[in-house]
């Protein structure tokens, strides 16, 4: 098992998240250890489970996410696994020294602008920006993976969550005919079943007509829980009624223009490196198969068949 360093140390939340822990996740130190533990013991008695970090910041993504179901929690971290070698080209080599992946960061198409009063990580994507002449759907969502991956070893961003922010304001045709069906749903089931993430609210500003029924077509992927937590807005200014301006851009209301905020993500992510390149050398067998078998389809992150291995690896 790879460790990725020494175990996560707690000294103690602060006061708003661990309210937040307590209230929501139902989190303390107790269930916080035992469940810890038994996330363990059942990837070290996984035979699919070749090589996987064991440290308390990365099985917590996992725990929080499924509210310390310690069930749920490893099957999810299973269909992670399968999703990462499955879709090699939007998990692997996240590096953001990369020169193709510098440009897309350089384009400020998906940045971290802030945290919210309730703790979340606000994070913007502005369509336009991104080159979608030059570009495809897998640049895009290998951007979001990095970035996704980067925050979530945050306890802050475990905990409060996540709000999605995307200006379509100027998006194009080609933002929409890049992406195939094979995309859209490979993607969109890794999102809904293998990403260990806490999506509290997604705003959606200035929708183009040409785009709804892609739309609608994402959305017969959501759960009636993710669909609640979806807003759609038809300008700037009814975002800003509804979302802090003051975590948001200056171009959109706040204090700190986007190219700075991306510049500062930038640097950020070259402390993330390390931790962002060692993720490939976690190692899962799929579907029976040789672990180096990149042929199943997105359906294997569906149905992993996590479930049948608790039937084998009980956890007490």
């Amino acid at each position: 098992m790879c460790d990725a360093g020494s175990l996560y140390e707690f000294p103690g939340l602060p006061d708003c998240l661990d309210r937040i822990a307590r209230a929501e996740l139902c989190e303390d130190d107790q269930l916080r250890k035992q469940s810890l533990e038994q996330m363990r013991e059942w990837i070290a008695k996984n035979p699919r489970i070749k090589n996987c970090r064991t440290d308390d910041a990365f099985l917590l993504r996992f725990l929080r996410t499924k509210k310390f179901s310690v069930v749920r929690a490893c099957e999810t971290l299973q269909k992670y696994l399968t999703m990462r070698q499955t879709y090699p080209k939007w998990c692997r080599k996240l590096d953001p020294q990369d020169p193709e992946i510098s440009a897309l960061l350089d384009y400020c198409a998906l940045v971290p602008v802030g945290r919210d009063s309730s703790g979340r990580i606000v994070v913007m994507g502005v369509v336009r920006n991104f080159d979608a002449s030059r570009h495809g759907s897998d640049d895009m969502i290998r951007l979001n993976m990095l970035v996704t991956e980067a925050l979530l070893d945050d306890e802050a961003n475990q905990i409060a969550g996540f709000t999605h922010v995307f200006d379509n304001s100027a998006m194009t045709m080609a933002h929409v005919t890049c992406w195939t069906l094979e995309n859209i749903g490979g993607y969109l089931r890794s999102i809904a079943n293998g990403v260990p993430i806490r999506l509290k609210q997604n705003h959606f500003v200035n929708v183009p007509g040409f785009a709804a029924q892609v739309s609608k077509y994402c959305l017969s992927y959501a759960s009636e829980k993710l669909k609640s937590r979806i807003f759609c807005h038809r300008s700037i200014d009814e975002l800003r009624k509804n979302i802090e301006p003051s975590v948001l851009p200056e171009e959109y209301g706040g204090t700190v223009p986007l190219a700075k905020l991306n510049e500062n993500f930038k640097k950020y992510l070259l402390t993330k490196r390390d931790m962002l390149l060692a993720l490939d050398r976690m190692e899962i067998v799929l579907g029976g198969g040789s672990s180096t078998d990149q042929t199943h389809s997105g359906k294997d992150i569906v149905d992993a068949g996590a479930v049948g291995s608790f039937r084998k690896l009980q956890i007490d």
